[in-house]
């Protein structure tokens, strides 16, 4: 059930933030996802760091279902892609919600406490790609309460 977290997020305009870990370069993607469709939001890039922004109206959607994966959720899925001359096969990602500059604490969807940084960022496992690979994608499925 790793692919399933919850923060307690609250209502109130929030951003959620992914760190570059390993060597690829990678594509992340949030979706808010509904009975009725998906929309994407749109992704501010500064470095390693990857930005979305949920406004007031967004979040209060997401938490009509709160602590759920039922729609609304947020679909978060990132490519990673790994360059011939990369020194190390390596990729993965640290997340974290914040409003303001207060980080928000998330959970599993069982209520295990996500093991995060001071920072506020996830504490991730950096992932290998296999050797004749080049090319990566996972993703978790985010509620809100």
């Amino acid at each position: 059930m790793h692919r399933y977290l919850v923060w307690k997020t609250g209502p109130g305009a929030l951003s959620i933030e992914c760190r570059r870990l390993g060597e690829a370069a990678l594509r992340p993607n949030i979706q808010i996802v509904t009975p009725t469709g998906a929309l994407s939001l749109a992704r501010e890039d500064e470095m390693d760091l990857a930005r979305f922004h949920l406004d007031d109206r967004q979040v209060a959607s997401l938490l009509a279902s709160p602590g759920t994966m039922q729609p609304p959720c947020l679909v978060f899925d990132c490519a990673a892609f790994l360059a011939r001359a990369a020194p190390a096969r390596t990729w993965g990602w640290s997340i974290r919600m914040i409003r303001g500059c207060s980080p928000l604490a998330g959970e599993h969807l069982g209520g295990r406490p996500l093991a995060l940084r001071r920072d506020g960022f996830t504490r991730a496992v950096v992932r290998h790609l296999p050797d004749q690979a080049r090319v990566a994608h996972d993703h978790v499925i985010i509620g809100l309460a």
